[in-house]
């Protein structure tokens, strides 16, 4: 992500790990805030708001970068879940899909995702938009990505 911005070039370290490289210095200083609050184990999950300039409509948005420096787009609410936003994020040959929600300060995480082929993107939102509870979310998730902890919801 930081290759056509030169002030995307920061970083949070956790330990021995650098999470979420490409983000700007104010955004970085802003993730080690919430990012503390976090548990460790977790911490793969987060996602820092990033601001991009990119126009965003239909109640997209906001741009997130993962733990991983891969941007992430959240789509809009889940029309069952309080709180979680439908989420996708490119990263050929497979796209992650899956539900996000805040965590404050500009901070997110992932409550479930999956990664899927291109050619399945569209079949995996779809389920996950239909899930209607955190059962079904937890059976979503068994099935698309061999389980990933749901995280507070």
């Amino acid at each position: 992500m930081a290759a056509g911005d030169p002030t995307r070039v920061h970083g949070v370290r956790a330990g021995e790990r650098v999470l979420m490289p490409g983000l700007t210095r104010p955004e970085a200083e802003a993730a080690c805030g919430w990012l503390a609050r976090v548990h460790p184990g977790d911490r793969s999950l987060a996602l820092a708001e990033v601001a991009l300039p990119v126009v965003l409509s239909d109640g997209a948005g906001p741009h997130l970068l993962d733990a991983g420096g891969a941007l992430v787009l959240a789509l809009g609410p889940h029309p069952s879940l309080p709180g979680a936003r439908m989420a996708m994020g490119a990263a050929p040959p497979r796209y992650v899909v899956g539900l996000v929600r805040a965590i404050g300060d500009g901070g997110w995480i992932w409550v479930a995702r999956a990664e899927v082929e291109e050619a399945d993107r569209v079949a995996a939102l779809d389920e996950l938009d239909a899930v209607e509870d955190r059962t079904a979310l937890s059976s979503w998730a068994a099935v698309r990505a061999g389980v990933i902890p749901i995280v507070g919801m």
